[in-house]
């Protein structure tokens, strides 16, 4: 006698909707995981302030961000690696300190704008509209939520391995960038505006020529500095400027070098003294 084969056991529901309560609960844990990674990173890809309040700013920005959703994290990344122009700081908020601006902007960064804007969409649609969409009241309406679910932690995943590979990228900018500033050319870079040894194409950004200009919008007499009183009030502010470290012997040579400066010579009691102002155009 032949035997027949039992029909396949049809899968029981309440099994389904606990494989579906898992790979609900796993998407939105690793949706929290991305938002962790987004509060943690956004503050330190664009950073600026005076060398001392620079960490302090760093901290207060990552309390601000500790606080808000998904959605702000998401603008929050395309505002800041946006290139854009820098805001520029005058002589007289510097007062001899040293800001520091460092931003790690996208060239091309829409694509990576795109995939976190669809990452929003997908968290909103697990969070606000998945019941609506599958009624999980039979196996065809379950196996879809596993499917989309299936598709959901994916896509999840794939968008975090490129925010990891990216932030990765930017880590290890931030240590070469930090490297150079260490260095004795980084440090005569940025401090000075001039890598040693090397010939100066730009003078009109150096520290030294906009110092010069500084000293003679701070004490010059019917349009007029003199430069004697100028190289006194720049010391005070920057006793390590001098000219050697722009190849010259002296402030003189400076001025003459640059060819920005306008320069009259006029006698006094105690001998010729020297009195520049910025060449008019």
């Amino acid at each position: 006698m032949e035997h027949q084969r039992p029909d396949k056991a049809l899968p029981d529901l309440n099994e389904l909707k606990e494989q579906i309560a898992l790979e609900y609960g796993r998407c939105l844990l690793q949706l929290q995981q991305f938002e962790l990674m987004l509060k943690a990173t956004l503050p330190t890809l664009k950073v600026s302030g005076f060398s001392d309040e620079l960490a302090g700013n760093v901290e207060r920005d990552r309390q601000l961000l500790g606080g808000k959703t998904l959605g702000h994290l998401v603008g929050q990344w395309s505002q800041r690696t946006t290139q854009g122009d820098e805001q520029e700081i005058d002589d007289d908020a510097l007062n001899s300190r040293a800001y520091i601006s460092i931003s790690f902007g996208l060239e091309d960064g829409e694509w990576m704008n795109e995939k976190l804007r669809q990452l929003l969409e997908l968290r909103n649609e697990l969070v606000h509209h998945f019941l609506s969409r599958f009624a999980l009241n039979s196996e065809i309406s379950c196996q879809d939520a596993i499917n989309y679910l299936s598709t959901a932690a994916r896509t999840i995943k794939s968008n975090r391995d490129t925010l990891i590979s990216l932030l990765t990228a930017f880590e290890d900018g931030k240590k070469e960038l930090f490297e150079f500033i260490n260095s004795p050319v980084g440090k005569s870079l940025y401090y000075y505006s001039v890598i040693p040894g090397e010939p100066i194409d730009n003078w009109e950004n150096t520290t030294i020529i906009q110092q010069l200009k500084f000293a003679e919008h701070s004490i010059a007499k019917d349009g007029w500095a003199q430069l004697n009183e100028a190289i006194r009030s720049i010391g005070q502010r920057w006793p390590e400027l001098s000219p050697k470290l722009y190849g010259c012997s002296s402030w003189r040579e400076v001025i003459h070098r640059s060819q920005l400066f306008e320069v009259d010579k006029r006698l006094s009691p105690t001998g010729v003294m020297t009195w520049y102002r910025t060449r008019r155009i």
